[in-house]
């Protein structure tokens, strides 16, 4: 019985230490390869990189960590998917996270929940972010020449998204939104926008064997907690056509307030779009 509960602590100890200091800095580059037949024949091969809350607290191991690895980076474009910081203090690291990233058609980023819980006025923390080679767009879209459109919508979160101002300025062409939350989708409807990225879950943080995510933290029962979803798989699971609209979810960077990670390992994503039939 004796060496039961000791072995039973030993396996919780390492437990503990495995998913608290290391799995959380154990930081993955995701490859993902997404095929659209209408892409104009300009943005084959272009690669987005994906990154997302990575709530940041200072200038700390894992904010160092993240801001070393997108040093490596070559994307045409990075797109930053919100809860960049959790505190004001987080306003620091941001020369450690992005002073290096010099995608080759900009940085841009919309905000998370992480953003108005934080104690930095959203004016405040666009000048940071715009100091930092960041642009963040709130319900509005940026065009990249005639055929790319970025739609930057608020959070969905605290429901401050409006996708239809957003996308207002948006014209013909690829449209590429940067949302942070995967409820998002129960607001777009055809046509809106050809790959959605989003953040928010984590991945679900913490993932138990054979049962996956146990918190999603979303609004609206999707199912969605992390990865690539196809127009036939987004249209099953929202009961609503959308023929054209592909999604990937980040499992994200940081950890919110505690940065515990089990079987879900933090990711930066790099996304190459290429024009051929799905």
């Amino acid at each position: 019985m004796i060496e039961t509960l000791i072995a039973a602590a030993v396996l919780a100890l390492g437990f503990a230490l495995y998913a608290f200091f290391v799995e959380p800095f154990s930081i993955e580059f995701t490859r993902l390869d997404i095929p659209f037949p209408d892409l104009p024949d300009a943005l084959d091969g272009m690669t987005i990189c994906h990154i997302t809350d990575i709530h940041a607290v200072h200038t700390g191991r894992l904010e160092r960590k993240i801001g070393c690895m997108l040093s490596q980076v070559q994307a045409d474009i990075c797109a930053i998917t919100g809860d960049t910081i959790s505190y004001r203090s987080g306003l620091s690291a941001l020369p450690m996270l992005f002073g290096n990233l010099h995608p080759r058609l900009g940085s841009f980023a919309v905000t998370g929940n992480g953003e108005y819980k934080s104690d930095v006025p959203i004016t405040e923390f666009s000048e940071a972010m715009r100091q930092n080679g960041v642009r963040l767009l709130l319900n509005e879209s940026v065009s990249l020449g005639e055929n790319l459109h970025i739609i930057g919508v608020d959070d969905p979160h605290r429901k401050l998204d409006d996708v239809v101002k957003a996308s207002e300025a948006a014209g013909d062409g690829f449209r590429l939104m940067l949302a942070h939350s995967p409820d998002i989708l129960m607001r777009v409807s055809e046509g809106t926008a050809d790959l959605i990225l989003a953040g928010h879950t984590h991945g679900g943080q913490i993932r138990v064997p054979f049962l996956g995510a146990l918190y999603l933290h979303t609004h609206h029962p999707l199912g969605i907690a992390m990865g690539y979803f196809s127009p036939d798989q987004l249209t099953e699971i929202t009961k609503r056509p959308l023929p054209r609209t592909h999604l990937y979810v980040s499992r994200g960077l940081g950890g919110g307030r505690i940065r515990i990670r089990f079987m879900c390992r933090p990711e930066i994503a790099l996304i190459t779009l290429h024009k051929r039939p799905a």
